[in-house]
């Protein structure tokens, strides 16, 4: 039975044309899937489908829950060591019907899946023959299609460095080499930087691509990887109206699948540019909250946008300043001096206050004293120093200054977050 093998017989430009005369050769649904089972082409042949198929070619990937039921059956083990054709019983408790299934491999390696509905009418021997076949035809395609989308990620991760390291003198040359590289930019678009406890390899990057493409509305456009660090240039369908809109999708991309605990993972984000030519000050937007969030850890947990950075963008440059100074602040001094010859505990009880939105509750609680305790201790600061801590003038001085000059005690005080 070799009348129907000619049809695969022919030079296919796509996916599609080869699951279509896959199902014309067995009179078959047929599914074609890359290796990280998405689907990359499936037959227009209208039969009637079982629920995996339908919610698959909807989805334009398998639902996991099928994969971790095949994976569980032991289907998926069976189908990438065998470099054969497999009839697959069903498996209806993730909704699939019989098939007859092959792995796509290139040696060892799996390029994809290719997975034909049984009703019962495949011929044994000759579907396996034409199945094995096309996973030939398929994985010389998938081949090609590499080479061609390595070369273009390459074209356009140089691209991006050359943006992020103002390379173009121009914004005309920035916008004639994208089309030369066919780059669609943009109206506008947000630089944003992931930074890990260790180096962000590959398959990290993998992930971070797949969690990027099922963000509701996010247009990922470059990313690439730097020693620990995920840098994105990214845009929206949309237009972000809200700052919580950007804050969420930032945090939908921070979270890593394949890394449950986020610990050591901080993420920040650019204002929005619509130049090109100020990719490298979007850059270095997104680095200086990273090095805010470095420098103190529990004061700006919650940073992430440069557009929300308010007075912390001024921090790193008073901090510079007051280094050359050999002067310390004439504001905490009464609290030094005092805390050493009493033993008592005054820089600490403002640093709290302070840090803590001036909430007597929370500040009492995180120092371990009554409310009336820490209302007293005020109190007596204010005796201390001739100033009140409700002065906004001396309230925002003395807290910069503990920023600034008590930067190690403070990392100290709030390490590890409310007690």
């Amino acid at each position: 039975m070799n009348e129907f093998e000619p049809a695969l017989d022919q030079f296919f430009d796509s996916m599609e044309g080869l699951a279509d005369a896959i199902s014309e050769s067995l009179m078959a649904q047929v599914t074609i899937e890359d290796s990280n089972h998405h689907v990359i082409g499936y037959s227009s042949h209208q039969f009637e489908s079982d629920p995996a198929r339908i919610s698959t070619i909807i989805g334009k990937v398998v639902p996991s829950a099928v994969i971790i039921g095949l994976r569980k059956k032991g289907v998926m083990q069976r189908l990438e060591t065998s470099g054969q054709p497999q009839r697959i019983p069903a498996v209806m408790e993730v909704g699939l019907g019989p098939r007859l299934a092959v792995c796509i491999k290139h040696q060892q390696e799996i390029l994809g899946y290719i997975w034909v509905v049984d009703r019962g009418n495949l011929p044994e021997g000759h579907a396996e023959r034409i199945v094995a076949k096309a996973a030939g035809i398929a994985a010389r395609y998938l081949l090609k299609q590499r080479g061609w989308k390595l070369k273009q990620e390459k074209a356009q991760e140089d691209f991006f460095w050359k943006l992020l390291t103002s390379h173009f003198d121009t914004e005309p040359r920035i916008r004639l080499e994208a089309q030369a590289e066919s780059i669609a930019l943009p109206e506008h678009y947000y630089i944003g930087v992931i930074e890990y406890g260790q180096a962000a390899d590959e398959p990290l990057l993998q992930r971070l691509r797949s969690r990027a493409e099922s963000i509701s509305g996010f247009l990922p456009l470059f990313l690439t990887a730097e020693q620990n660090r995920v840098i994105a240039l990214f845009s929206f369908r949309y237009p972000v109206r809200e700052a919580q809109q950007l804050q969420q999708a930032i945090g939908q991309l921070q979270r890593d699948p394949g890394r449950p605990d986020a610990a050591g993972v901080n993420a920040a984000c650019s204002r929005e540019y619509r130049e090109y030519a100020s990719a490298e000050a979007a850059y270095r937007e997104a680095l200086a909250i990273l090095g805010l969030k470095k420098l103190l850890p529990y004061h700006t947990r919650e940073l992430l946008l440069y557009e929300t950075v308010g007075f912390w963008a001024y921090v790193p440059a008073i901090l510079e300043q007051k280094r050359r100074q050999s002067r310390r602040s004439s504001l905490l001094m009464p609290l030094i001096e005092h805390d050493r010859e009493h033993k008592s505990d005054f820089l600490k009880t403002v640093a709290v206050y302070l840090s803590l939105d001036g909430n007597l509750k929370e500040a009492a609680a995180y120092l371990h004293i009554h409310t009336n305790t820490l209302m007293y201790r005020l109190s007596r600061i204010a005796e201390l120093t001739g100033r009140s801590l409700k002065e906004t003038h001396y309230r925002l001085s003395v807290y910069l200054d503990l920023l600034t000059e008590e930067t190690e005690q403070l990392n100290e005080w709030f390490r590890g977050g409310r007690e």
